[in-house]
């Protein structure tokens, strides 16, 4: 509690007093800053602005001043912004108990924090916090008004960091005034007056000037603060007419009046009757939950009845299952059994087939590799016969020209014994032998 009361204080001395001196002092700096860069160069400016001390304390707290008024106006329309955005549900015909100020509350506390820290909703959340607290709608009338009366008091109390600045500032401004009227006699002496009184009334006049600067700055600068304090009092007077007006709209009328301060009996028996009624509503209750109590354990019964045929059923059903299963399993079994016997008679002949078809096919392919072996005998005798051939040929050619007939009748009676002795050697050769020897016998027919 008290953290939060701590947090509460330092927020309000940092909106009232902490934020207006920085946006302040920022300006300042920025103005002055403005004028030592030359983006605001009127002589006017310079003189009432840049010539002495005071004036730039005076412009500070101008400047101070202005950043707590915009920043009041700022405040100021957000809470007139959260006026149509805070809204309680409509008042029913007759008004509602005291006892539906928490559900008021909760409502109130669903809305956003920038809309529920409003100045309505602050107030309407202090009025029906009353009631939740009293416990009834007396006197809220009164309450009412009291919370108006705290939100004018604080109003008026709002701008008091304004009007010390605007009573300091003409103070500062006569400050200056004797400062520079101390300056100026301060610089007179009749030696001065005598030898050069124009330099003396230069003097005079320029402390003069300071004096009467200083102080038309700080009037000048005084009356623009009043007049937009004037004009933030009047928004904020506004707004808390606006506040008073739309809690009366709420509030009004919305909750039941027990009585008044002056006729106190008339609450007394009003109470005394809700009392009564309390108590009906509460026999009423328990004579309901003893009822329920009894259609609860009969319940519990027939369900404990209802489980235990279940049970029963569900047995019974279990075993008949269970025995209908088991045949069918038994009948699954025998069809099972036949079909695989004649599913293992039949691979069994499939697989002797295809061992004998596996024999016919390995003789078959030894037939054809002993036939391939022969053929490539032939072709390898054959190309032997071809090159015999050719040999001899060339050989009768050779002889031929030369007129040795017989020396090459010789060479070949010769090489055609030895082709006979390699042909002879292979029966199945005999078809080339007797071919390679009518071509021997052509060839001596040639040669001859």
């Amino acid at each position: 509690m008290e953290t939060a009361k701590s947090r509460k204080f330092l927020r309000s001395m940092l909106t009232d007093l902490g934020w207006p001196l920085f946006w302040g002092l920022t300006i300042w700096v920025g103005f002055y800053a403005f004028l030592r860069v030359g983006l605001i160069d009127h002589p006017l400016v310079h003189r009432y602005f840049t010539v002495h001390p005071v004036e730039y304390i005076e412009a500070a707290m101008f400047f101070v001043g202005v950043s707590a008024l915009g920043l009041k106006l700022i405040r100021v329309g957000q809470h007139y912004a959260a006026l149509p955005k805070v809204r309680l549900s409509p008042i029913p015909d007759g008004g509602q108990p005291a006892e539906v100020s928490g559900e008021l509350i909760k409502e109130l506390d669903k809305l956003p924090s920038r809309i529920r820290s409003s100045r309505l909703a602050t107030r309407l959340l202090d009025a029906i916090d009353f009631v939740r607290r009293k416990g009834n709608a007396d006197g809220i009338d009164e309450h009412l008004k009291y919370l108006s009366d705290v939100d004018a008091t604080k109003l008026q109390e709002g701008n008091g960091l304004v009007r010390i600045i605007i009573w300091a500032t003409p103070m500062l401004g006569f400050l200056g005034t004797v400062i520079g009227i101390t300056l100026a006699l301060g610089g007179l002496n009749p030696e001065m007056l005598v030898e050069s009184p124009k330099q003396a009334m230069d003097g005079l006049l320029a402390g003069l000037g300071v004096a009467f600067d200083t102080t038309a700055l700080a009037l000048t600068l005084s009356l623009l603060l009043m007049f937009l304090q004037f004009l933030s009092d009047q928004f904020e007077f506004q707004l808390v007419s606006a506040v008073d007006y739309q809690v009366d709209v709420e509030l009004i009328g919305r909750f039941q009046e027990l009585g008044t301060v002056n006729d106190p009996q008339v609450t007394a028996v009003r109470r005394m009757a809700e009392a009564v009624v309390q108590s009906s509503e509460n026999l009423v209750q328990r004579q309901a939950e003893l009822w329920q109590h009894t259609i609860d354990v009969a319940h519990e019964h027939w369900s404990r009845l209802f489980d235990a045929t279940g049970d029963k059923l569900k047995q019974s059903l279990a075993t008949s299952l269970d025995e209908s299963i088991q045949r069918h399993a038994h009948e699954l079994g025998k069809i099972e059994t036949s079909a695989a016997e004649k599913n293992r008679l039949h691979w069994d002949r499939l697989q002797e087939s295809i061992v004998q078809y596996a024999k016919i096919v390995q003789t078959q392919h030894e037939e054809i590799s002993r036939q391939t072996s022969v053929m490539h005998e032939v072709v390898a005798a054959t190309g032997d016969v071809v090159q015999l051939e050719q040999t001899l040929n060339n050989n009768l050619k050779a002889l031929s020209g030369a007129k040795h007939f017989e020396e090459t009748v010789m060479s070949l009676a010769a090489t055609i014994h030895l082709l006979n002795s390699r042909l002879t050697d292979n029966p199945e050769y005999s078809a080339p032998q007797v071919e390679l020897t009518e071509k021997s016998t052509k060839a001596e027919g040639r040669a001859a």
